[in-house]
Parts: C-alpha cells; sequence; structure tokens
C-alpha cells in the first residue's frame, strides 16, 4: 500500500509540473503598434578563428644611411693580444690565446697567422696555423687556443683585418 500511495503523488507531482511548463511554451503576442521585441541575446560567445589576437603588420624599421667611406679611405682599427695560460682537468697543459678587439664601427673580417714550436719525442718542430674570423664593431673576439706549444720557445702571431664588403 506504502508503494501505490508514492506512485500516485510521483504521478500527481509530474501532471503538476507538465501544466506549469506549458503555460511558458506558448510565447505571448506582441502589442500591436509597438516596435518589434529585440532579437535574444546569445551568452555563448562564438569560437574564434585563432586563440590568438590578430598581429598587427610587420613595419620595417627606418633605415639611417651609414656613411661608407671610400676605398683606402682608412683602414680597420683595432688591437689584438696574445696570451700565453695553463688550462685542463689539472691546469696542466700550456695554451697560447690570440684575442682581437674591434675599434671600427664597421664590420671587420680578419685572418691570424700564428708561427711556434712543439716538441715531440724531444724533436723540435713547427707549428704554422692560419685562421679567419669576423669582428663585430666594439667586440673582442678569441681568435684561437693553440694547446702544446713551448711556451719557452715563444710563438709570433699577425693579425690583418679588413672592413667586411
Amino acid at each position: 500500500m506504502r508503494h501505490l500511495m508514492i506512485l500516485a503523488l510521483t504521478l500527481l507531482a509530474t501532471l503538476v509540473c507538465r501544466a506549469d511548463d506549458d503555460g511558458q511554451t506558448t510565447p505571448l503576442p506582441a502589442p500591436t503598434g509597438s516596435a518589434p521585441p529585440p532579437p535574444p541575446v546569445n551568452l555563448v560567445p562564438k569560437p574564434a578563428w585563432s586563440p590568438r589576437p590578430a598581429r598587427s603588420p610587420a613595419v620595417p624599421p627606418k633605415l639611417t644611411e651609414v656613411p661608407q667611406p671610400a676605398a683606402g679611405d682608412h683602414p680597420a682599427q683595432f688591437s689584438s693580444d696574445g696570451k700565453w695560460d695553463l688550462a685542463g682537468y689539472n691546469n696542466d697543459e700550456v695554451i697560447y690565446t690570440i684575442f682581437i678587439e674591434s675599434h671600427d664601427p664597421r664590420i671587420l673580417r680578419c685572418v691570424i697567422q700564428l708561427s711556434g714550436f712543439y716538441y715531440e719525442n724531444g724533436e723540435k718542430h713547427t707549428v704554422i696555423d692560419r685562421q679567419s674570423d669576423t669582428v663585430f664593431p666594439s667586440q673582442r673576439v678569441q681568435a684561437g687556443n693553440w694547446q702544446g706549444m713551448d711556451k719557452d720557445s715563444g710563438a709570433t702571431y699577425s693579425v690583418k683585418c679588413h672592413p667586411a664588403s
């Protein structure tokens, strides 16, 4: 009997709720002579094509004309320095390093030539190496490290730089 009573109350509640819903589905007639109602508001935004906002168009930078010196106007301005140092895991390897520093407003292309000596099995051997490097304005670069050379025999180097074209 208890089940029958619960079933009857559920049926009654369903009918009452349905009757309330039926009255809301039919729209009320618009009064005559008034402006049309505004369109319904969509609270869900439309998906964007891209999750990021569009970028502004690229604008090229304003170029200022840098006066280029005429051929032979003035040579490249730079300084170079050779340095002996110890390196390696136990600081037992002698290395020779050449540094080049630009004092020129132009990009420089440099050629470095090194001459020195090393010993192998008691015999003295010559080392000659030639490298090239690019040095930017107001920059200091390490042109190279040479290992195993004899510090007592010394090393000579030459650096020649010219403006990059």
